[in-house]
């Protein structure tokens, strides 16, 4: 049995413009730090559950981005001996970290809520509503910034989730703020604070479920190994196709490993071959880092 390895290392990476991002993120936590203020302040003074609600969640928010910002500089390290891959995943264990912390912070609003719900108290629905409109105005901009990196970085999309959510709950709290100053509602403070708290819950799971395929080198959702398999042994020259792995370690680049058993017992044209299954992976399937190792039987 010949055997013969090959790596393809296509260095062209998905990067993003890094520096523009890293401003994006220092903005983002301006933003934050400051919308957190004028909530907790805005939220003491009014006596309102969802504007303190929100403005822990948005306190959150800032150490997320905070988190983000640094995995970031330390997922750019070059791979070293000890780090084969690179750092790149790092910004994935940021992405679990953030998300772990916005399910806590969903945990804690609805048991408060619970509290609220039973004793509700005289809520200023005028504060309310102008601490919720800056609020508002804050993570709006906050989101346009993130909006097109989250698309492509599982760390910025987690971040991404968490300004989503705040922009959602200030746009409840404002309504809420209206019914209370109009209606004396105070009961939907609470409520509101469920609904937000679900939202952030939902989407929390989902972004937990997609980490950890990743955290447990799974198959990546849009990659079909069996469509591999069949496109390479679509070749001439190969008779099977096994112990394939297709894995990724930032959500972004893509690595594949397997096993190409070929028809003839004795060819030297290995090396065409082994660009031409790679050239396939990557047109194909955007699958640039690539393991092949050629089974044919030894020549006499």
């Amino acid at each position: 049995m010949f055997q013969n390895n090959s790596h393809n290392h296509d260095h062209e990476h998905h990067h993003d413009t890094s520096s523009m991002t890293d401003k994006k993120l220092f903005w983002s936590v301006f933003l934050n730090l400051t919308i957190t203020a004028a909530e907790f302040i805005g939220g003491f003074i009014s006596n309102s559950l969802a504007l303190l609600s929100d403005a822990t969640h948005n306190l959150n928010d800032s150490m997320a981005i905070l988190i983000s910002y640094i995995a970031r500089k330390i997922s750019k390290k070059q791979k070293d001996e000890k780090r084969t891959y690179g750092y790149k995943r790092v910004e994935i264990l940021a992405a679990f970290l953030n998300t772990v912390f916005l399910i806590a912070i969903a945990a804690i609003l609805i048991f408060e809520g619970i509290d609220k719900l039973m004793n509700p108290g005289e809520i200023n629905g005028q504060l309310m509503l102008w601490v919720s409109v800056v609020g508002l105005a804050g993570n709006l901009i906050t989101a346009i910034l993130l909006f097109r990196d989250s698309k492509e970085n599982l760390n910025l999309k987690a971040t991404f989730i968490h300004i989503m959510s705040d922009t959602l709950s200030s746009v409840m709290i404002i309504v809420g703020a209206i019914f209370i100053m109009n209606y004396n509602w105070y009961i939907l403070d609470p409520i509101f604070t469920f609904v937000i708290s679900t939202y952030i819950l939902f989407e929390s799971f989902n972004l937990i479920k997609e980490i950890s395929n990743i955290l447990v080198q799974g198959k990546p959702a849009d990659i079909d190994t069996f469509k591999i398999k069949e496109e390479i042994e679509k070749l001439s020259y190969v008779e099977n196709v096994h112990h394939i792995h297709v894995w990724t370690t930032d959500g972004i680049d893509l690595y594949f490993e397997g096993h190409v058993s070929l028809v003839q017992e004795c060819d030297y044209k290995l090396d065409s071959y082994i660009k031409e299954i790679n050239k396939i992976l990557e047109e194909k399937f955007s699958i640039n880092h690539s393991t092949i190792q050629l089974e044919q039987k030894l020549c006499e």
